[in-house]
């Protein structure tokens, strides 16, 4: 067995330990940093390079080549080309080429009980249409053009990212198998918007819980139809919308229908993955009633209340100020490494990893990022 194929072999074990309960031989490390801030980091320019499969094959290399961390840190895949080709208003470009999710509304307050009563057609017949502006173009033919537009960006993109894997030997036994949402969160991230949804809590409080419910049996039809890869499968859930709202809304509105959405995943065969955006301090002890283990990854919530609230059968990642790989010395990145270390990782449950991924080229120091990693690996051990 070669060096390169036992690296690998240990960084995989790494994780296989950690997810099924197991102390590792050390802390794994997975750091994130998006194509878009991978692009600006090699100087390139996201108006034109974030369209060319070369460059961002290119800048995720030089990623996986400057920092050593157990995943690769860059995924060479971007649909931007597919955003701007059908028009897709859930994501718009600044004057500088980077996207964004605005904050629009296509589903009108009266249409609730429409949308309750069959989502998915909901969807394809009214949301679709007012998002996608291929679909208002050419009404016939919009959808086969999405299609394939899809369909020929991935072939650009096809076998970049295990090709990285295999030649700098990162693990590779963690499959990310598809991306959902609480169901309350996907209706106020893309039908609602997050400022009308919490008034539609006070307006119409029940068709609010109505619709959640109808979004769960959407989402659980997505999950059962979604192919499993990789030793670990995953589903990922970016969590949005409970440090906007009070405890007692979370626990009516927001924590039934995820809390089902999650149990569903673990039926059906799939690891959770679970980013708890921005601050989770008020509700972290709900995260213990989840069954089983589940992946949590934590923003901006104290990492001490998180090590005595949350119970150590899940695993935790995150959590790392990624503002200190940008404002701070190397010197104070690494004793904050260390605090993170042994606030987090004592009880054999954690992955390191930045509070949350670099998304532009100007978010991370190169020396300061390299010095954290340096130091997890080596005070990471157990």
């Amino acid at each position: 067995m070669c060096a390169q194929q036992t690296l690998q072999e240990e960084r995989n074990q790494l994780f296989l330990d950690v997810h099924s309960g197991k102390r590792p031989a050390r802390v794994p490390i997975s750091i994130g940093i998006t194509v878009e801030a991978a692009l600006e980091k090699v100087g390139y320019n996201l108006l034109r390079d974030l369209y060319s499969p070369e460059r961002i094959y290119e800048a995720a290399e030089e990623m996986a080549r400057l920092f050593d961390s157990d995943t690769l840190p860059t995924n060479p895949f971007s649909q931007a080309a597919v955003y701007r080709y059908v028009d897709q208003k859930f994501m718009q470009p600044g004057a500088d080429g980077f996207y964004q999710h605005p904050d629009i509304a296509p589903l009108e307050f009266d249409e609730y009980p429409e949308f309750i009563k069959d989502p998915f057609e909901f969807i394809v017949r009214k949301i679709q249409p007012r998002v996608f502006g291929i679909l208002q173009e050419d009404p016939l033919l919009g959808n086969i053009k999405i299609k394939i537009a899809r369909d020929v960006v991935a072939s650009k993109f096809a076998g970049m990212g295990p090709r990285l894997v295999e030649k700098y030997q990162r693990a590779n036994v963690i499959g990310m198998c598809g991306l959902l949402w609480a169901p309350f969160d996907f209706i106020a991230d893309y039908i609602r918007s997050f400022s009308t949804i919490l008034i539609d809590i006070k307006r119409k409080p029940q068709w609010v819980l109505e619709a959640c419910e109808a979004v769960l049996e959407y989402e659980i039809r997505q999950i059962k139809n979604t192919p499993k890869r990789g030793a670990i499968p995953c589903i990922s859930y970016p969590l949005h919308m409970p440090p906007f709202m009070r405890p007692k809304e979370v626990e009516k509105f927001w924590w039934p229908t995820f809390k089902k959405l999650i149990i569903a995943t673990q039926e059906e065969g799939f690891m959770p993955s679970i980013f708890c955006e921005q601050n989770w301090d008020p509700h972290l002890d709900l995260l213990n009633d989840l069954p089983g283990t589940v992946k949590l990854a934590f923003e901006d919530s104290d990492q001490k209340l998180i090590a005595e609230k949350v119970t150590t059968r899940h695993v935790f990642s995150h959590g790392f100020p990624a503002i200190v790989l940008k404002t701070g010395t190397k010197e104070e990145c690494i004793e904050e490494a260390k605090r993170t270390l042994d606030n987090l990782a004592v009880g054999g449950n954690y992955i390191f990893s930045a509070s949350k991924a670099a998304i532009r080229g100007s978010d991370f120091k190169t020396e300061n990022l390299q010095a954290v990693i340096e130091f997890v690996k080596e005070y990471g051990k157990y």
